[in-house]
């Protein structure tokens, strides 16, 4: 911090309040920016702008006076109208063809259920709910293999 002419100028060179010391004034606004020295495009884009061309006040329109239909139901057709086409959109044509594909599985499955019978089955070896189903095992693994592996349990 320096003193200059009673203001203290801090690092930047801004005063830093000036006046006797625990004096609370808020500090000087900065100096007004100066064109002086730019190129004249610059300075260009710093001009003001025309004032506001005046415009007369608008004129109010007349406003159109509107009456209901009540007058021109008379020459409504009162027969009754053709019958409207069904027409399928292509999301309902997805969600019909899910549905179906739905209940046709759900009909096979309970098909499959009522002609399973695990005790006529040639190839259950044992009692049939009490299997048990090994998956990822090598193809060099034999039976014998696996029935010392499994017949702990």
């Amino acid at each position: 911090l320096a003193q200059v002419g009673g203001l203290t100028l801090s690092a930047t060179g801004g005063p830093s309040g000036g006046g006797p010391p625990g004096d609370r004034r808020p500090p000087p606004p900065p100096p007004a920016m100066s064109a002086q020295g730019l190129p004249a495009h610059i300075l260009a884009l710093f001009t003001p702008r025309p004032p506001p061309q005046h415009l007369p006040p608008q004129v109010k329109k007349k406003t159109i006076k509107l009456t209901g239909c009540a007058e021109f139901v008379d020459f409504l057709p009162t027969e009754t109208p053709p019958e409207r086409e069904s027409w399928e959109s292509p999301l309902e044509r997805k969600a019909r063809r899910h549905r179906e594909k739905l209940d046709k599985h759900k009909d096979e499955l309970k098909r499959l259920a009522t002609d399973y019978d695990p005790h006529k089955d040639p190839n259950a070896v044992g009692d049939p709910f009490k299997t048990l189903f090994v998956a990822r095992i090598s193809y060099d693994t034999t039976e014998k293999k696996l029935k010392r592996e499994f017949e702990v349990f």
